[in-house]
């Protein structure tokens, strides 16, 4: 799971938008595709990038960073994540894709 959170951080806009604060403007910090995969705790670091732009303080942000809400999270921020964006620039991600087209076309054949 590791390499896909460190995906997940290079689309700043959905990130905003799975956090409720789709138009928020502070900053949130997030790596370059060029040092994404040198995250120690992509982990981590998404689920305080989702705390920050939430917009969020108090009972309400403790709430919104229960484990729960956070796979729910991930789970939309996957679904909302832009193939084409900076992610296609990620040498894990590109090996991601040839191996599942290449699993694709055998299972077909």
């Amino acid at each position: 799971m590791t390499m896909l959170e460190a995906w997940l951080l290079l689309d700043e806009g959905a990130i905003r938008q799975v956090a409720g604060n789709p138009k928020g403007k502070m900053n949130l910090s997030l790596p370059k595709a060029a040092s994404v995969e040198r995250i120690a705790d992509p982990k981590q670091q998404l689920k305080d990038a989702l705390a920050q732009a939430s917009g969020l303080t108090g009972r309400r942000l403790a709430d919104f960073q229960k484990m729960q809400r956070f796979s729910k999270n991930r789970q939309r921020l996957l679904e909302l994540l832009d193939h084409d964006g900076n992610v296609k620039n990620v040498p894990s991600w590109r090996a991601f894709v040839a191996e599942l087209e290449e699993g694709l076309r055998t299972a077909s054949s």
